[in-house]
């Protein structure tokens, strides 16, 4: 490049851009982890799940919107199996390894008035090294686009490890007409392997007695914690 400043990190996953102003980016960062049945993110924040975690591994999981931005991580139950028409859906509760991803220029500083500071050419920061309060980074590592994966157990990622962001999830289930609408994810281990990540989709009528089953409506985006 001509001119700026370019940064590079490398871990075990090999070289990384942290920053490089020639591309005008903006970074996010992690700004929170942990293990929850839900998350309450700030607008703009960007929430990823896996849900390899006990009692949780191996069941289809969507993500319910509510009051006031709550994300609610559910575990989906029906009578049936996939492919054939689903009844009795329902939803509870379930706990799912999360990461909270939020825009330098938006992250609050964590103290101290020193570090680096980097800006885009229209003055928005970039990168800001006191907004950094985890020690870890997050790197997307795979997208779907949309339409591309089957909503009948198809497989997303053979990535045992991948966390998925929420926007891709969802459950609306009216009890009263015996209908529901969902879009799941199931962890089926960690590490590489067939299937790992699997994708349920399906729209199901009790009064047609039929259940259809749907591709992915959004680009789902897959990342780890390096």
């Amino acid at each position: 490049m001509g001119y700026g400043i370019e940064i590079v990190g490398n871990d075990t996953g090999g070289d990384f851009i942290v920053q490089d102003t020639d591309l005008n980016m903006i970074n996010y960062q992690i700004v929170a982890q942990g293990v929850a049945s839900s998350y309450t993110p700030s607008s703009g924040d960007k929430v990823f799940i896996n849900g390899n975690y006990t009692g949780t591994q191996g069941h289809p999981i969507c993500v319910q919107t509510a009051s006031g931005g709550v994300k609610n991580f559910q575990k989906v139950s029906f009578s049936g199996n996939a492919g054939q028409h689903l009844s009795s859906v329902s939803v509870t509760a379930a706990n799912c390894n999360y990461i909270v991803l939020r825009k330098a220029n938006i992250a609050s500083n964590s103290g101290g008035n020193y570090g680096i500071q980097l800006f885009t050419s229209s003055g928005t920061v970039a990168f800001d090294s006191r907004r950094i309060t985890v020690n870890d980074t997050f790197v997307m590592t795979e997208s779907r686009a949309p339409r591309s994966v089957s909503g009948n157990n198809g497989q997303i990622t053979t990535d045992g490890d991948a966390y998925l962001e929420v926007d891709a999830l969802f459950s609306l289930i009216v009890s009263g007409l015996a209908e529901a609408s969902v879009s799941a994810c199931t962890w089926n281990g960690s590490g590489t392997g067939t299937g790992r990540l699997r994708y349920l989709s399906f729209f199901s009528s009790h009064e047609n007695q039929s259940t259809d089953y749907y591709s992915n409506h959004n680009t789902m985006l897959l990342g780890k914690d390096r």
